[in-house]
């Protein structure tokens, strides 16, 4: 039974926000012939990394993407995880926001993945810490811990 972390990422949006703005960049004849493939490189790094998690069987399986390409994913036994931590890092303050003029905050929004405040992160019986899930919004952070809790009825600590 394949249970995702949610929400995932759309990959079909993802795709055409990339050819939409790439487009720019490849017709302009302002760009040199070098600036070009930095430009579609820089393009695909924002809208084609993202994190998909999910329970499969057995298992927990977590795979980074970068640029539309997957990176190793991590595996781990659902029997051996005997904690999941909950965890709310510090949020954007006033001062984060006048000095990066919000690009935390458009962070926090475009990519929930990397820049999230909640996470959820599974221990193993080895002290093995991973990270399941990040992103924003309570109601997908309560549904994907009750699918973690449900997956391996293992205690949880919020920090």
């Amino acid at each position: 039974m394949d249970r995702p972390l949610g929400p995932l990422p759309n990959w079909t949006i993802r795709w055409i926000v990339f050819g939409v703005l790439i487009l720019p960049a490849l017709i302009s004849s302002q760009l040199s012939w070098m600036a070009k493939p930095f430009a579609v490189a820089m393009m695909a790094a924002l809208v084609g990394s993202a994190r998909d998690s999910r329970v499969v069987g057995t298992d927990l399986k977590t795979q980074l993407f970068v640029a539309f390409v997957p990176c190793k994913p991590e595996r781990c036994k659902l029997k051996f995880i005997v904690q999941i931590e909950a965890e709310n890092r510090k949020g954007i303050g006033a001062v984060d926001w006048m000095f990066f003029l919000g690009f935390n905050w458009v962070m926090d929004r475009i990519w929930p993945w990397m820049a999230g405040e909640l996470e959820l992160w599974v221990v193993t019986a080895r002290d093995r810490k991973m990270l399941a899930w990040r992103g924003n919004g309570d109601q997908a952070f309560q549904a994907n811990l009750a699918t973690l809790t449900s997956a391996t009825g293992a205690a949880v600590k919020r920090q």
